[in-house]
C-alpha cells in the first residue's frame, strides 16, 4: 500500500476559518475580530486541493519549511 501524497498549499485571504475540511488559525484584525491566518500552510492531496485551488482560497508551490 503506498502513501497519500501530500503537497503544500499557502492560504490566500480569500479564506474562510475552515479550507478543505480543516480549521485555520486565525488572528486578530485591526479592528480586534478574528480573521483566518492569510499564509498558513496545509498539507492537501490533489482530491482536497482541488475544490479550494478553483475557489482562489489557496495557492500551490508553498514552501515545506513556510
Amino acid at each position: 500500500m503506498s502513501a497519500i501524497e501530500r503537497k503544500p498549499y499557502k492560504v490566500t485571504d480569500k479564506a474562510g476559518f475552515w479550507v478543505a475540511g480543516q480549521k485555520l488559525p486565525t488572528d486578530k484584525g485591526e479592528d480586534g475580530i478574528p480573521k483566518p491566518r492569510v499564509g498558513y500552510v496545509l498539507h492537501l492531496t490533489e482530491d482536497e486541493a482541488k475544490h479550494e485551488l478553483a475557489a482562489g482560497v489557496i495557492e500551490p508551490g508553498a514552501s515545506a519549511g513556510a
